[in-house]
Parts: structure tokens; sequence; C-alpha cells
């Protein structure tokens, strides 16, 4: 059976600070990042959104309500309770995803043009 999945991308800014780290990743700093989010699953056959695994729009809404309302332009060590390296954001998009029953398959959130970290189910 073949796999079919979609991939949107988004961008938000925010600033975080990494204490205790040995760079200068502990000041405080911030990042123009880009998410990939990647969804699977099989193509509706009824339906306005027949053909489509799910709508783009009906994804952009998910992703708003659950990560970019959140924390665009914000200080994210203030906006989460745990190391806000790039590999932990994007296992948190991952998850907050996951329990808003999307069908996600992949995060891919890029901290600079240069760098990212990639959550893959």
């Amino acid at each position: 059976m073949t796999q079919v999945s979609i991939t949107k991308i988004y961008t938000f800014e925010a600033a975080h600070q990494l204490p205790n780290h040995a760079g200068k990743c502990a000041n405080v700093h911030g990042h123009s990042y880009k998410l990939e989010v990647t969804v699977s699953g099989a193509l509706q056959k009824d339906g306005s959104s027949s053909g489509m695994i799910m709508d783009f729009v009906e994804l952009s809404t998910i992703v708003e309500r659950e990560v970019l309302n959140q924390w665009d332009h914000q200080f994210l060590n203030d906006a989460v309770s745990f190391r806000t390296t790039v590999e932990n954001l994007a296992q948190e998009i991952f998850t907050r995803l996951e329990k808003a029953n999307l069908s996600v398959t992949q995060v891919r959130l890029w901290e600079t043009a240069k760098a990212y970290a990639t959550v893959t189910k």
C-alpha cells in the first residue's frame, strides 16, 4: 500500500536562552524558527476533502492553536517548563500535535538556516 503524506511549513519568531550552556546560547537571543509538519494517512473518499489526507486549512488551524499562538513572539523559557533546545522544542511540538489527534509523522524545527531537529514517528 502506498503511503501518502502532506507537509506544511510555518514560521514564528521567539527568544530563549540556555542557562549554564558553555557557549553563547547561554545569553538571551532570538530565532526565526521554521517549522515543517508532516501528516500521513489515507485519502478521504467523500465530501469536499475527497482525495486529500486533510485540508491544509484544517492542518494550519491545529498547528496555530497548539503551537504558534502560544510561542510566536514569546520568551520560550517562560512559555515551557523544559530546557529550550531545538530538540526539546521539536519533541514538544510533536507531542502537542499528537494530543490534538493529528496524524503527525514528522516535525522538523529549524532554529537557523543551517540547523534543525527532526522528530519522526
